[in-house]
């Protein structure tokens, strides 16, 4: 059975995912956990996770800080990784 938090190659190989310290080694230290139930979102900080956690399972520990429900999903934050493109290229957001 496919999980549904992995990407999966034509072929049907798992692609493995990004860790807390993979993205700790990019300078990432946060993550994005949406809520499909509301479509609301949240950025947590990812300093007290496991490295070898994948970030599409953090969400695994959290419910929707709006609605309570538990159909998340997770990945780095955008608004981070941006910010942060932004810095390195001399321009300020």
């Amino acid at each position: 059975m496919r999980n549904p938090r992995r990407a999966y190659e034509k072929d049907g190989t798992m692609i493995q995912p990004a860790t807390v310290g993979s993205h700790r080694a990019l300078g990432l230290h946060r993550a994005e956990i949406w809520c499909h139930d509301c479509v609301k979102y949240r950025e947590v900080s990812t300093d007290d996770l496991p490295a070898e956690l994948p970030i599409p399972d953090i969400c695994l520990g959290h419910s929707c800080h709006l609605c309570g429900g538990r159909n998340l999903m997770s990945r780095g934050s955008i608004h981070q990784h941006y910010r942060q493109v932004d810095a390195e290229r001399g321009r300020l957001r």
